[in-house]
C-alpha cells in the first residue's frame, strides 16, 4: 500500500522540547452533584472550546472517578493545568479550582453566574459557529485590570494578584511577536477584574477582519473567488464592469454600519508584498560635467572613475505597499463566567491555605492549626504504617497457607505414583493355563454331573 505524503515545508514538526514547553489542560467536573447538573455539564464542554487545542475535548467523567485518578494521569499525559468545577450539595454554588500540577498551588473562585454559548447565541443577529481552522491555534490571552495602584495595596494583596495573574497567563503558550502570524490569531480570552468589587469575568470573542477600503460590491467579488457557492453580483443594470468597480454609493466603502473609527487599523498583508510590483529608484550619482578634465589626468584614474560611476549608478528597486486599512470585528462566543476569589492553598486540592478572602487568622491560631495538621500528619503516618504491617502479616499467612496446600499436593501425587507403581507389579503373577486347566476337566470326567441330587435322594 502506498504511504501518504507528508508536507515538511508548511507543516513544520515540533520538537520534544518545544512541546513539553507548550501548557496542556484538562477541564473536568467533580462530585456526585456536578455530575448529575446538566447545565454544569453544557458549560464544562463550552470551556473546553475556550482552551483548544491543547485540552482533552473527549472527555468523559464517570461518578466512580475521583480527583486522585486525574492527578495520577497528569504525568504521563504532560498536562500542565487543571480546571475543576465542583458542586455543592447543601448550598448548590458552583466552585471553580484552577490547579498548577504537579507541586500546586491551587487556586479557587466561586462562580457568581455563568451563561452558556447557546443562550448568548439567542441574543446576537449573527452568531458565529466555530470550525476545525478556527481552533488550530491557541487564543489571544487579554488581561486587564489587574495593574492597579500600588500605593492602595499592601504587600498581601499585591502578592495575591501576582498568583492569579501568573496562573492566568501560562494556562496559554507565550507568544512570540517576530515569529507569529496575525491571520493565526482568531480568537480572544479576555479576562477582566473589577476594581472595586473585586470580581474577575471573562469572555471569549472570534475576531473578524474585514477590508474597509473597498466597496461591498468588490467584498462580494472577493467572496465568490474564495467560495465558489457565493454569488456573483447582478450585473443586469450596470452598462460596464467600470460602472461596477467605480460605483460610489452611500457607505460603499465601509465594512458595517457597526464598525467605529477605533477598530479601523492599517495592516500590510505578506500576500501584497509578494504580489507588488511598484517599485522606486533610488537616485542615481551622476558624473559633474561642470568640472573640465584636467589633460594630464592618467587613462588608469579616468578607467576607475569610470567603473566607479557605472557602479552608483545601478538601479535598485525595492517594493513598497501601502497598507490596507482593516475592521476587526469581534464576535462572542461565550461562555461567559463571573469570578470571585476565595483562596489560594499549596498543593493540589490539599495543603496549607495560603490566603483566603472571607476568613482571617491570627498568629496564633495559624500556629495552633500547624500544631493540629502535624499531630494528624503523624497520626496518618503511624496508620499508613500500621496498616502495612497488617497487609504483610495477612499476606505472609497466605503465603503460608498456600505452600501448606501446595505441599499437601505434592504428596498426594506422590501417594497416587506409588499405588500405580504397586498396581502394575500386581498384574505380573503367573496365571492358570489352559493345558492344566483341559487336564483337570480329564480328571474328573468319570464323575456323574447330578451329584448333587444322588446325595440327597430319598430312600425306598
Amino acid at each position: 500500500m502506498a504511504k501518504r505524503r507528508t508536507k515538511k515545508r508548511t507543516h513544520v514538526h515540533q520538537t520534544e522540547e518545544e512541546e513539553k514547553g507548550i501548557p496542556k489542560s484538562m477541564v473536568i467536573r467533580v462530585g456526585q452533584t456536578s455530575l448529575s447538573n446538566h447545565s454544569l455539564n453544557q458549560l464544562v464542554k463550552d470551556f473546553r472550546q475556550i482552551m483548544q487545542p491543547h485540552t482533552a475535548i473527549k472527555l468523559k467523567e464517570r461518578k466512580s472517578n475521583k480527583l486522585k485518578d486525574f492527578v495520577v494521569m497528569c504525568g504521563p499525559l504532560s498536562v500542565s493545568h487543571l480546571f475543576i468545577f465542583t458542586q455543592s450539595e447543601k448550598t448548590g454554588n458552583v466552585s471553580l479550582k484552577i490547579a498548577r500540577t504537579p507541586q500546586g498551588p491551587t487556586i479557587t473562585f466561586q462562580v457568581m453566574d455563568y451563561s452558556l454559548g447557546r443562550d448568548i447565541k439567542k441574543f446576537l443577529r449573527r452568531p458565529k459557529s466555530l470550525n476545525k481552522e478556527d481552533v488550530m491555534d491557541p487564543p489571544l490571552l487579554v488581561l486587564n485590570g489587574f495593574n492597579g495602584v500600588k500605593s492602595k495595596k499592601n504587600a498581601e494583596t499585591e502578592n495575591v494578584e501576582k498568583v492569579v495573574v501568573s496562573m492566568f497567563q501560562n494556562i496559554f503558550p507565550s507568544l512570540n511577536p517576530a515569529r507569529t502570524q496575525l491571520n493565526t490569531i482568531k480568537r480572544v480570552f479576555m479576562i477582566n477584574k473589577d476594581q472595586d468589587t473585586g470580581e474577575i469575568t471573562m469572555r471569549h470573542y472570534f475576531i473578524d477582519i474585514r477590508d474597509v477600503d473597498i466597496s461591498k460590491n468588490l467584498k462580494r467579488l472577493y467572496k465568490a473567488k474564495h467560495n465558489l457557492s457565493k454569488s456573483v453580483p447582478n450585473l443586469h443594470r450596470k452598462e460596464d464592469i467600470s460602472s461596477l468597480i467605480l460605483d460610489h454609493d452611500l457607505g460603499a466603502y465601509t465594512s458595517e454600519s457597526e464598525v467605529e473609527d477605533d477598530a479601523i487599523v492599517s495592516v500590510v498583508d505578506k500576500k501584497d508584498i509578494k504580489a507588488s510590483s511598484i517599485t522606486v529608484p533610488k537616485q542615481v550619482v551622476k558624473k559633474d560635467d561642470t568640472k573640465d578634465d584636467d589633460e594630464d589626468m592618467d587613462k588608469d584614474e579616468e578607467d576607475d572613475d569610470e567603473s566607479n560611476i557605472t557602479k552608483k549608478a545601478t538601479i535598485i528597486d525595492e517594493p513598497v505597499v501601502a497598507p490596507r486599512k482593516k475592521a476587526i470585528k469581534l464576535t462572542e462566543l461565550g461562555p461567559r463566567l463571573t469570578l470571585k476569589l476565595v483562596k489560594i492553598e499549596e498543593g493540589i486540592c490539599s495543603g496549607k491555605v495560603l490566603h483566603h478572602e472571607f476568613v482571617n487568622k491570627s498568629s496564633d491560631e495559624i500556629r495552633a492549626l500547624e500544631k493540629r495538621h502535624a499531630a494528624k500528619m503523624r497520626l496518618k503516618e503511624q496508620r499508613k504504617k500500621e496498616q502495612e504491617a497488617n497487609i504483610a502479616k495477612k499476606k505472609a499467612v497466605k503465603d503460608a497457607k498456600k505452600q501448606r496446600k501446595l505441599e499437601r499436593r505434592k504428596a498426594r501425587e506422590l501417594l497416587q505414583q506409588e499405588n500405580s507403581e504397586e498396581g502394575a507389579t500386581g498384574e505380573n503373577i503367573p496365571s492358570i493355563s489352559e493345558d492344566e486347566s483341559s487336564s483337570d476337566e480329564d480328571h474328573y470326567s468319570d464323575v456323574p454331573e447330578d451329584l448333587d441330587s444322588d446325595l440327597f435322594s430319598e430312600v425306598e
